[in-house]
């Protein structure tokens, strides 16, 4: 037990008897508080030293309740705050006293803050004090050459060493608080663990078993203890549980959390300052990797930068190096696509593409990561065309012949409208299939025939997965017929078509596909200043790196409407100069830590996502389904940031 102050006792009581637990057990104001709730200090016999009651350290007082009315929080003069909690056989009531240390005469009873939220919040997510097994919980598989492993491992049997034959018990879960190594030297805390199941791979966080020294940590991003009845389940309260949880020194990120558990009873103040050593520990050891992979990146980087005239820049987890002729090819939203290149290096470590930089400029740049540095990668960029401004607005592109026609397709909001009308300009009449229902399908209809009609000019139908089954044959005979108007239409994804309208869709042999946003990451930047310029064109402002891979990591469902209208937010508060994320609404302030795929890669994820499913998560089924060994998956799930199996 921690106590941070002298006058902080912990009570628990039985029925005619109660343990106290304190610092100074004879100090003046801890007599006080003791005759305030009618309780006489008796000395317990035959303690062992180090529960002495001499003053100097932690004591154990074995107390004799006096008369404690059944309304005992009324007769508490000065306190404040009883908990109890009703379990099978019989009730314990938690009591915390800190007298004040000015003059002894007044004090709080109330539970400590952090518990009593850590309380609430299990409350919430639904957690039971009767909870007795997680069975039906996903348990995902550890990596064990993690980051997080590979430094906190030498520490862990260091640690165990010294624990062995002192019922102690070690776990360590990672920033998600899923338990990652486990080590017993209780049985009893084992018996317990694999009762609820709690194995590698499972969630100990707060929204699965209530309070806990691990999951109670991550929530509060601060060490702390958790004492017997203070834990929310029953199966913990005969446990008394220290745990920390474990920074980057470079990022300050938490990346996991360490836990010491032992039997309530021997409960030890000197554990906290032990654990926090070994967490220091594991925190230099991921400093070390982290300072080896800058080592070997910088070097990388030197080397390759001997020829002064080539455009060379390194990126690493917090680090950006270029030379002078790369700081003068890069603007800041090219770092963001440079960063979205790097998530493409999980296959293969090294690759070639012809981009397009921010200033217009096409380049060959070439990618490959450097040994020893982690994700850390070198770019080497070659121009093939000369940098020119790009305008506001495309111009009009024609597409096949003048009579050929022309289908626009892509989910709600990937900007089908727009691109029909950058192709067919204003000048086309525009058929919105949507009006059939509020015109009337006969009226729609009519105008519809006399347009086609006429053979002059272009004619757009849009939202053709709504147009009446009646009017398809009417836009089939003008195209069997070949001598209408320039025809064009637009419409939702191909696989969502059925019935006629599929068939009237397939007929277009002329396509234009429009992705999703979440896959044309690397058009983030200039799809957005596109539509800041729509929406304020006397708008002067950049969008800062940081901004930029946090839009082109976004899922974005809405797609252009849901990007314009944050966009819209972003130009009501800011008119000039950088863009940061606090200017983003809240909810899009962060990455969402997606990868963008493409090709390929798109391809493998949708299929080992769908064999999970087929296969209730069963990985070792989804593996042989797949025709891929267990460890292939395991990498592929990695490297796709697949999750929730």
């Amino acid at each position: 037990m921690l106590f941070m102050t002298d006058h902080l006792l912990e009570v628990g009581l039985s029925s005619s008897w109660c343990l106290m637990m304190l610092r100074r057990p004879r100090s003046s104001p801890c007599r006080a508080a003791c005759q305030r709730i009618g309780i006489d200090p008796l000395c317990a016999p035959n303690l062992p030293d180090s529960c002495s009651v001499s003053g100097q350290v932690t004591g154990v007082w074995w107390l004799r309740l006096g008369h404690v009315p059944t309304s005992t929080t009324g007769s508490m003069t000065g306190m404040t705050g009883l908990r109890s909690q009703a379990y099978a056989g019989g009730v314990s009531v938690a009591w915390r006293i800190m007298n004040s240390p000015s003059d002894g005469a007044s004090g709080s009873t109330q539970a400590r803050p952090e518990i009593e939220l850590s309380w609430k919040r299990s409350v919430l997510n639904g957690i039971t004090p009767e909870l007795q097994g997680l069975d039906e919980l996903p348990v995902i598989d550890i990596d064990p050459s993690s980051r997080l492993l590979t430094a906190a491992s030498p520490v862990l049997d260091q640690m165990v060493a010294k624990l062995t034959g002192t019922n102690y018990s070690l776990l360590l879960a990672d920033r998600d608080c899923r338990l990652m190594y486990r080590w017993f030297d209780e049985p009893k805390f084992e018996t317990v663990m694999d009762s609820l199941g709690l194995r590698h791979g499972a969630n100990i966080g707060e929204d699965s078993v209530g309070t806990n020294a691990l999951g109670t940590a991550i929530e509060t991003r601060h060490g702390i203890v958790v004492h017997g009845t203070e834990h929310y389940i029953e199966s913990f309260k005969r446990f008394s549980c220290y745990g920390h949880p474990i920074r980057h020194p470079v990022t300050r990120r938490i990346e996991g959390v360490l836990d010491i558990t032992g039997i309530a009873a021997d409960a030890n103040p000197l554990l906290a300052p032990f654990l926090v050593r070994a967490v220091e520990d594991i925190e230099q050891r991921l400093l070390d990797q982290a300072k080896a992979s800058e080592r070997a990146l910088l070097a990388a980087f030197q080397s390759a930068s001997r020829h002064r005239q080539r455009a060379v820049a390194a990126l690493g987890d917090d680090i950006v190096l270029t030379n002078k002729a790369a700081l003068d090819l890069l603007e800041p939203g090219d770092y963001a696509l440079m960063r979205m290149l790097m998530d493409d290096l999980e296959r293969t470590p090294e690759r070639s593409a012809e981009v397009s930089l921010s200033s217009g400029a096409s380049v060959h740049v070439h990618l490959a990561r450097v040994a020893g540095a982690g994700e850390g990668t070198m770019f080497h960029f070659e121009p093939v065309a000369e940098p020119r401004l790009r305008s506001p607005r495309a111009p009009v592109i024609p597409v096949g012949d003048a009579g050929t026609p022309l289908l626009i397709h892509g989910s709600p909001g990937t900007g089908r409208s727009t691109e029909a009308r950058r192709i067919f300009g204003d000048s086309a009449d525009y058929f919105n299939c949507a009006d059939a229902a509020m015109e009337g399908e006969m009226a729609f209809g009519r105008r519809l025939r006399d347009r086609l009609a006429n053979p002059a000019g272009s004619v757009c139908l849009e939202n053709v997965e709504l147009l009446p089954d009646a009017l398809v044959p009417v836009v089939v005979e003008s195209i069997d017929a070949g001598k209408g108007p320039r025809l064009g239409l637009t419409t939702i994804e191909l696989e969502e078509l059925r019935g006629a309208h599929l068939g009237l869709a397939t007929m277009i042999v002329e396509r234009i596909e429009l992705k999703p946003l979440r896959n044309r990451g690397a058009e983030v930047s200039e799809i957005a200043m596109r539509l800041i310029r729509e929406l304020n064109p006397a708008a002067n402002v950049r969008l800062i790196p940081s901004v930029i891979e946090s839009l082109a990591t976004r899922p974005w469902p809405g797609n252009l409407h849901e990007l314009k209208a944050v966009l819209a937010h972003v130009v009501q508060h800011r008119s000039a100069g950088d863009v940061t994320l606090t200017d983003l609404p809240e909810a899009y302030r962060t990455s969402s830590g997606a990868r963008q795929l493409w090709g390929r890669e798109q391809a493998e994820h949708d299929a080992i996502l769908a064999a999970l499913r087929r296969c209730d998560g069963n990985k070792v089924k989804a593996a042989q389904e797949l025709g891929i060994s267990r460890t292939t998956l395991y990498a592929r799930i990695r490297a796709l940031k697949i999750t929730g199996f």
